[in-house]
């Protein structure tokens, strides 16, 4: 089962140095989720960062690809943006 880990604005830093990142604001569903389902097959390094604004992203985007990824994180800005950590099996 995979399940929603909490993550510190110093944790994303961290991860940003490694992870592959892809800016999605302005996008809306479902293209965030096609977007992260296509890159997560892809990568070769663990992790995938979705940057948004569209806060329905942070459910539906770790839901469409959750038989790649062993846990997720939602970290929240106080200005309406969004990171999803995914983090592949």
């Amino acid at each position: 089962m995979v399940t929603e880990i909490e993550i510190s604005n110093e944790e994303v830093k961290q991860l940003e140095k490694t992870a592959k990142i892809i800016n999605m604001d302005g996008e809306v569903c479902p293209y965030p989720q096609i977007v992260a389902r296509e890159q997560i097959q892809k990568i070769e390094n663990d992790v995938i960062i979705i940057e948004t604004d569209h806060v329905m992203a942070t459910k539906a985007v770790p839901q469409s690809v959750i038989e790649y990824i062993s846990k997720y994180s939602v970290w929240k800005s106080g200005s309406g943006q969004y990171k999803i950590v995914l983090w592949k099996k």
